[in-house]
């Protein structure tokens, strides 16, 4: 990571917007695994949440009134994610 200190403040203030929509977040990706002495090289800090499509569009829109560079990818049929929010800026990508 290039700037692993603003990226975890980054992250946590991510966090702090997904509890205000009543969403917990888990790490998941390089990360996660290295909690379990799974290390690999990795850029960003990946987040995962159960919720809709109008609960992620929300949160898109109160991560932009937040000042942050925000990217939603809604799922179609064959997305086995269910959308993503890439939240992107000089720290990185959460």
């Amino acid at each position: 990571m290039s700037h692993p200190e603003e990226l975890l403040r980054t992250a946590e203030e991510v966090l702090a917007i997904l509890a205000q929509h009543h969403l917990d977040a888990v790490v998941i990706g390089a990360v996660a695994l290295a909690a379990h002495h799974y290390v690999r090289q990795t850029e960003d800090i990946d987040l995962g949440v159960n919720a809709d499509v109008p609960t992620l569009r929300a949160v898109v829109g109160s991560l932009q009134a937040a000042g942050f560079e925000v990217e939603l990818r809604e799922p179609d049929a064959a997305d086995p994610l269910g959308g993503v929010i890439d939240v992107s800026g000089p720290f990185g990508l959460v």
